[in-house]
């Protein structure tokens, strides 16, 4: 709290009363409401992610939350090697992607994110620029889940994560290997080289937490954290595996969703069809095996376990839905 505190002073802002809201601390001070966090983020990342939100704002995207500078222009406060920023803060509640209403509004937005963002270059921030990556990101994430398997293989006392890992590992590569192969056989290069001309911006974290609806009924768009420069399907796909998550894999309602989504932002057909490959890319499987194996998270290992179960649980749900996709938009 006292670095929260700190962090508050240096922006100028002087608390009155502070309460801590998921990772963010809600600060109502003589100034205002402000919502005050530690960023997981360098400082490089920072300045990325403030040029991108400064971009959509001043195309008039101003729905985001904008960073609030210090009074030497920062948009961050360094408290003992800690680094914190601030936004005003909004009064709102969280978008319910089980929900048609708040899943067609939240593709809207994202559409004119996409438009908007059109122009915006920066190089802040190098490994936040994937343009013309997916094939080698993809290929590595394969090489290093063989590798994940072959720790697991020898562990001589298997935990329920190993074991439930094991029995999956050989359906993922292959579907993986898959998503790649057909990745080659669409005009992804072309398409990536054009927008990394035009510019672009990913908010890459689009979920229900991140789209928030204020009593008017109008969204604000929070947490651009994790915020990329790459082809808006990237964006698309993400948000649209969200959705389906919260209604059951529904695919009239996904149809929908998706439908919205191209009304405000239409993507012509090669484009669209890097929707294939990118949908059967394994990469919430990815996800959780990486991060248990590659990154050693001290987080309780039944997490992680839970999330496997729940992915692999899933595999067949996401896969009929693609068909369905594949069916009702002619991208085959």
């Amino acid at each position: 709290m006292m670095a929260i505190l700190a962090a508050a002073k240096q922006f100028g802002i002087n608390p009155i009363k502070t309460t801590q809201v998921r990772r963010a601390f809600k600060v109502q001070g003589e100034e205002g409401v402000f919502a005050i966090k530690e960023s997981r983020q360098t400082e490089a990342d920072i300045l990325f992610i403030h040029a991108a939100k400064e971009y959509l704002y001043q195309q008039n995207m101003t729905n985001l939350d904008r960073y609030v500078l210090t009074p030497e222009g920062s948009p961050y406060a360094d408290v003992s090697g800690r680094l914190f920023v601030v936004s005003p803060w909004v009064e709102s509640r969280e978008a319910d992607y089980g929900s048609l209403k708040d899943g067609t509004a939240a593709a809207s937005c994202l559409a004119r994110l996409h438009k908007k963002s059109c122009g915006f270059t920066s190089e802040l921030s190098e490994e936040r620029n994937l343009w013309g990556l997916w094939p080698s990101m993809w290929q590595e994430r394969l090489v290093r889940m063989d590798h994940y398997k072959t720790i697991a293989a020898g562990q001589s006392v298997k935990n329920s994560f190993d074991r439930r890992f094991l029995r999956n590992i050989d359906e993922y590569t292959a579907q993986g290997q898959e998503a790649l192969k057909l990745l080659e056989t669409t005009q992804y290069r072309g398409i990536s080289a054009v927008y990394a001309k035009r510019g672009g911006i990913c908010h890459h974290d689009y979920s229900e937490r991140n789209v928030l609806f204020t009593p008017k009924g109008t969204i604000h768009l929070v947490d651009f954290d994790y915020c990329i420069s790459d082809i808006p399907v990237h964006d698309l796909v993400n948000f649209l595996r969200r959705t389906a998550k919260y209604n059951n894999y529904n695919a009239k309602a996904t149809q929908q969703i998706l439908e919205t989504y191209l009304e405000e932002n239409p993507l012509s057909k090669p484009e669209l069809a890097l929707f294939v490959p990118l949908w059967l890319w394994p990469q919430k499987f990815w996800e959780v095996v990486h991060q248990f194996y590659g990154e050693n998270r001290r987080r309780p290992r039944s997490r992680y376990t839970n999330r496997l179960k729940r992915r692999c649980r899933l595999k067949n749900k996401e896969l009929r839905l693609l068909e369905e996709i594949v069916r009702s938009f002619a991208l085959s």
